[in-house]
């Protein structure tokens, strides 16, 4: 790990170690989408994170009106909430924990959506049918995502499972959306993208001086 993802972590870390301790929700809005953040989500804030905000940045020009979406480890539920205020007919939104999955539907009637089902799933698990879009903005940091934090994967499991699996869920032409940082174990995520004969398209950008990739993944 390079010097400036050295300094990234240990600033993001002890940032999550203060939210953390604290206790409270934080309330914070992204893309005109308002949440409140409980301790154990994931925050998107553009003042800590560019993974979430760089995802919403590249996909604006994609039309979601009556598309079907999955979003797997929705955290804060706001990237289904941003596909349901774009006209989505079906948003399937997922998590492995029903404390966060409460806290995701709330954030929801936040924001006066109501057509997003919560549903309690590791990855694919209990997932059926195909979608036009997935969101699988996933975990980066082996620092930070424990094996108990993922349901017993690890963040090169994690990605193994999802690479080999989501084309079954995806239309013909649908699109998986993810970002990934160079502060991750890049080498074993490019492998793992060519074992599995993934087709994407990247874009790149800096942000707290390190790296951001976002993801357009085809089947």
């Amino acid at each position: 790990m390079n010097k400036n993802c050295k300094n990234y972590m240990e600033w993001w870390l002890e940032q999550e170690k203060l939210r953390t301790n604290n206790g409270l929700p934080v309330k914070m809005a992204l893309a005109g989408i308002n949440l409140s953040v409980i301790p154990q989500v994931f925050l998107p804030s553009p003042s800590q994170t560019h993974s979430t905000p760089l995802l919403i940045k590249n996909i604006d020009h994609h039309d979601f009106t009556r598309k079907k979406v999955l979003d797997i480890g929705t955290g804060s539920g706001v990237l289904a909430i941003y596909c349901a205020l774009h006209g989505a007919s079906l948003i399937i939104a997922t998590d492995i924990d029903d404390h966060i999955l409460h806290h995701a539907k709330s954030n929801a009637y936040l924001n006066k959506v109501t057509n997003i089902h919560f549903m309690n799933s590791n990855l694919f698990e209990s997932v059926e049918g195909q979608y036009d879009y997935i969101f699988a903005n996933g975990p980066i940091s082996p620092e930070f995502w424990s094996e108990k934090k993922l349901s017993g994967h690890t963040i090169l499991s994690y990605g193994e499972t999802l690479f080999s699996q989501y084309r079954h869920y995806l239309t013909d032409e649908g699109v998986m959306f993810m970002t990934f940082a160079e502060f991750g174990p890049t080498e074993s995520f490019y492998k793992t993208l060519q074992q599995n004969s993934v087709t994407y398209r990247e874009k790149r950008e800096k942000k707290f001086g390190v790296w951001w990739s976002f993801y357009e993944i085809k089947k």
